[in-house]
């Protein structure tokens, strides 16, 4: 297999170079561009039917559910292992070990009296790293942890996972530490929230639901006070409601807030509560004598900075200074900043004790926390003092984020919420916009009225159905499916289908209103009604933008992908891998065949091509990722085997549906509407003439309407015939084909292609009943197409010489209604099927990072934008074969070449780039943030979770966020 794999794509680099010598031989591409087009996606083609057979031949029998189940219960024990490990490093809390920590039993009344306790929740030893063994002595294995802020609550939680992990035999439940402040507990039970939350912080474990049905999660759910006051008392009722008998959980909480919890609800059923206890003094002096820096003293002895600080309390612990101290160090997180703060610094730890520092109105122990808290940041990017400001007001902007939306988790994707409001609700839309607008108005002689008219009428259908939408998504809860990120659609589709049927009804009433009534492929606008129709035209246009990104889900709140295109070592890793190759090859191919139209030169084109295949290429760039444990090769082939759900039979199915839908609806209700008003108008019409003449009658008896100089009649057969008085001169052009022409003189001057000839004849132009095309009366009485000989008739004749009957303008427009309802639905409907299937789960979760997503997110946004740009052009030329007597098929492709750059600007990281415009051109953010988020996460001041960040403690966060407040 590997040697025909070589074999393939040796044979296609060579017939790929073949083809571009003969063009560079040639000096022009010719039909060699179409060549070219071809032979990148029969080249993307092959490799992905190439990885296809190698995946299919792979294996032998399929495997069993539960070794299936087995071994993606060993991936997301993976994945949780190598999160937890690396946070325990950057956190240092193995250096040179973690802060002693004890605990002993709540009181009394913060415990289920039903608990079947036999020796207690205690074993012999209560510190930190026997809280596994103190699950496992409680009979329903619940067990609540209690303590002060600070206390350690969350070190304790990732020790106990850590350690849960070690010790698992092959196949057993994995612990999963929870932030709680997600979780909407009215709304949502405890495990389609768990399933959300694994899905979204491991990517490609969209099977999380499975392994809680199953039994195989152990939720260690972190920071119940954390929650909402309302939402604490309806999780713990929720819990009580959800939870099985036998099924372990280990959840933190503040010992307060439980307590408040308690009294205004119940406790937690059948639950063990255990509260950390402060820490005592020595154990905290022995902590920070051991981390310190040592100083040589006397004769060679090891001595620190802390020494005279630690000899000074010991020596004098009911002194103000000494006891405020004490206080402080009585929990971990106070022992740690003060590691850090001097430590790691020159600064000397005997200030806390210098009373000429600290305000004597204020409480002591209040100063001292505020200035560990403060000397953190500054201490964590001690190694680069430049920046330590500029940290700190990049800190401090986003705690203030975080505590205005009441959350811990730092999603980059949300920080469009610190936009002003009409760019917080259409930021990349007005964006796209004013680009677009800025680019036509430079490189064409557009008017700037007229330009700006069109593209406020194309935007203004797009921001309401984003403002709609974002307020439809206030109140829905947003899960992960196969292609990442989705959206429970509970009651949206109503309120989309009559947004639909609200806009096109009304807008195909206007351009009916304010259409001429022929069967010009350009269809004119009445004079007095220009603007009008050219916006509501416009409008229309807009729509069908806003219904298909609708169809693709990318209306309303910005949700990243969490699935590489290039990334991971599963089953079907092929798929992405073939898609990029897809992708790449098509905007390769589509970069070269943009400048062709423009007859440009051949090094233009490859310039283009290539220009435009490596920008895709860049984008589509992934880290690969790394797994912390490697499967065994049976439940390696078990993964690799299992395959997703469903097939692309199914996923096509379901996105043509979805398309067909939308699509259907939205251009019946337009082609029936402006059909119909057409029809009424052309109906009252028929027998009108052009004002302003007087009617005469002929030598043959016909009557004839003579206006500013040009004879109107109409023939038995119902053609119309406008003819001139006098001699006009013209121009006809005669093609090898056999094609004959007629042009005005202005067109004639600007070339010639065929045999041409000029005339100083009187026109004669004449319009069949059912026909687009005007012919022309040439002196030997035959007929020539007209080009542009109508322009030289007065509006008023040329809207009489094009009038249609009712009948037909009415089966015109219905017809131009399918044939955009098939554009729409099957161009969004293939997209967003063939893009789920292709960008299927990776078959391994992984411990994925916020600059992970972002790239994921960046990478599936491309390769969306140039599959809709390269299935509407296939779509459109098959619409074009299908329906030949029309053009609007070729027209409607320009709606793709709008939706593309939408679709690549609307998604996530599309929004951030808005959001980095506004907030770093407005000094608020650095521009780079997603690596200055890195940077701050591997000093130890932020935490990861998943594709989410979090301040290291809530405290920190807290200060942060009022330091300049004081």
């Amino acid at each position: 297999m590997r040697h025909v794999r070589y074999v393939v794509w040796g044979g296609a680099f060579v017939a790929t170079s073949a083809v571009l010598a003969i063009a560079v031989v040639n000096g022009e591409l010719g039909d060699t561009t179409i060549l070219t087009t071809v032979l990148g996606f029969g080249i993307a083609a092959t490799g992905l039917a190439l990885n296809l057979v190698r995946t299919s031949t792979d294996g032998g029998r399929r495997p069993s559910p539960a070794e299936v189940l087995g071994a993606r219960v060993e991936q997301l024990a993976a994945a949780v292992e190598q999160q937890w490990q690396s946070e325990w490093r950057l956190r240092r809390l193995q250096d040179p070990e973690p802060i002693a920590v004890h605990w002993s039993s709540a009181e009394p009344w913060l415990a289920d009296p039903r608990e079947p306790g036999t020796d207690g929740p205690e074993p012999p030893d209560d510190r930190l790293e026997n809280i596994a063994a103190a699950l496992d002595r409680v009979v329903s294995r619940r067990l609540v942890v209690l303590g002060e802020p600070g206390s350690g609550k969350t070190v304790l939680a990732v020790r106990f996972t850590l350690d849960v992990l070690a010790s698992r035999d092959a196949g057993a439940p994995v612990p999963v530490v929870v932030s709680m402040s997600d979780w909407r507990p009215q709304s949502e039970s405890l495990d389609t929230w768990l399933a959300r939350y694994i899905a979204g912080h491991y990517p490609g474990a969209s099977w999380a639901r499975e392994l809680l049905d199953a039994g195989r999660v152990i939720p260690v759910l972190d920071g119940l006070d954390e929650m909402a006051p309302p939402l604490r008392t309806a999780a713990v009722r929720r819990l009580n409601t959800d939870l099985d008998d036998g099924r372990p959980l280990l959840m933190t909480c503040r010992s307060a807030v439980y307590a408040d919890v308690v009294r205004s609800s119940d406790v937690f059923t059948s639950a063990a509560v255990v509260e950390l206890q402060p820490l005592g003094f020595e154990t905290a002096a022995a902590h920070l004598l051991r981390t310190a820096r040592p100083v040589r003293g006397p004769g060679g002895t090891r001595t620190t900075a802390w020494h005279p600080v630690i000899d000074r309390l010991r020596a004098d612990p009911d002194a103000h200074p000494c006891a405020a101290l004490r206080a402080v160090l009585r929990t971990p997180l106070m022992v740690t900043l003060a590691r850090t703060a001097y430590d790691d610094t020159d600064a000397d730890p005997a200030e806390l004790l210098d009373d000429g520092r600290w305000d004597d109105r204020a409480p002591r122990e209040a100063q001292l926390e505020a200035h560990l808290l403060d000397a953190f940041v500054p201490a964590a990017f001690r190694d680069d003092s430049r920046r330590v400001d500029t940290a700190l007001d990049t800190l401090g902007f986003l705690a203030r984020h975080l505590e205005r939306q009441g959350s811990r988790e730092l999603a980059w994707w949300e920080l469009r919420r610190e936009l002003p409001l009409p760019l917080r609700t259409m930021g990349p839309v007005l964006v796209v916009g004013a680009l677009a607008t800025a680019i036509i108005l430079l490189t064409t002689e557009a008017q700037p009225g007229w330009t700006v008219l069109i593209t406020a009428g194309l935007l203004t259908p797009l921001c309401v159905g984003q403002a709609l939408s974002l307020r439809g998504d206030s109140d829905r809860t947003r899960g992960h499916g196969p292609d990442g990120p989705t959206t429970a659609r509970r009651g949206r589709v109503p309120r989309e289908l009559v947004w639909v049927l609200v806009g096109a009804i009304p807008l195909g009433l206007v351009v009916g209103m304010t259409r001429d009534l022929g069967l010009s492929p350009y269809p004119a606008l009445l004079q007095r009604w220009e603007w009008a129709g050219a916006c509501a035209l416009a409008m229309t246009g807009g729509l069908a933008v806003a219904t298909a990104l609708g169809v693709l889900d990318l209306l309303g709140k910005p949700v990243p992908t969490t699935i590489p295109l290039s990334a991971g070592r599963g089953a079907h890793s092929w798929r992405r891998r073939g898609l990029a190759v897809l992708v790449v090859a098509a905007a390769t191919a589509f970069g070269a065949l943009v400048p062709t139209a423009l007859f440009a030169p051949i090094r233009i084109r490859v310039v283009c091509g290539a220009s435009l295949g490596l920008v895709v290429a860049l984008a589509l760039r992934q880290n690969p990722g790394t797994v912390g444990r490697v499967l065994t090769p049976r439940q390696t082939a078990a993964s690799r085997r299992a395959g997703p759900r469903g097939s692309v039979l199914t996923a096509v199915g379901r996105g043509l549906v979805k398309g067909l839908t939308a699509g259907f609806l939205l251009g019946l209700a337009f082609g029936v509407t402006n059909g119909t008003t057409l029809a009424a108008r052309a109906s009252v019409a028929q027998d009108d003439a052009p004002a302003g003449g007087s009617w005469h009658t002929s030598a043959d008896g016909s009557r004839v309407f003579v206006a500013d100089g040009w004879r109107h009649r109409k023939l038995a057969d119902g053609t119309r015939v406008v003819s001139s008085s006098g001699p006009v001169r013209w121009a006809v052009e005669r093609w090898t084909d056999g094609g004959v022409y007629a042009e005005t003189m202005s067109l004639f001057a600007q070339g010639c292609d065929g045999v041409c000839e000029t005339l100083d004849n009187p026109v004669e132009l004449r319009q069949h009943p059912g026909q687009e095309e005007l012919l022309a009366k040439l002196p030997d009485g035959t007929f020539a197409q007209s080009w542009d000989l109508e322009d030289t008739l007065p509006p008023a004749s040329r809207r009489w010489l094009e009038l249609s009957t009712p009948e037909r303008l009415l089966v015109r427009n219905v017809n131009e209604g399918v044939i955009l309802a098939f554009s729409l639905g099957l161009i969004s409907g293939l997209t967003v099927a063939l893009h789920r299937w292709l960008v299927s789960p990776t078959d391994i979760a992984r411990a994925g990072t916020p600059l992970d997503g972002l790239h994921a997110d960046r990478a599936t946004a491309v390769s969306r934008g140039v599959l809709l740009v390269v299935i509407g052009f296939l779509s459109t030329a098959l619409a074009v074969r299908l329906w030949p007597e029309t053009t609007f098929a070729a027209s409607s492709f320009m709606i793709w070449l709008i939706t593309a750059p939408l679709a690549i600007a609307l998604s996530a990281w599309g929004w951030l780039l808005v959001t980095r415009l506004w907030l770093c051109g407005t000094g608020r953010l650095p521009w780079r943030l997603m690596r200055f988020l890195e940077d701050a996460h591997r000093r130890g001041v932020l935490r990861q979770a998943g594709a989410l960040y979090e301040f290291r403690h809530a405290r920190l966060q807290e200060r942060l966020a009022t330091r300049l407040d004081e």
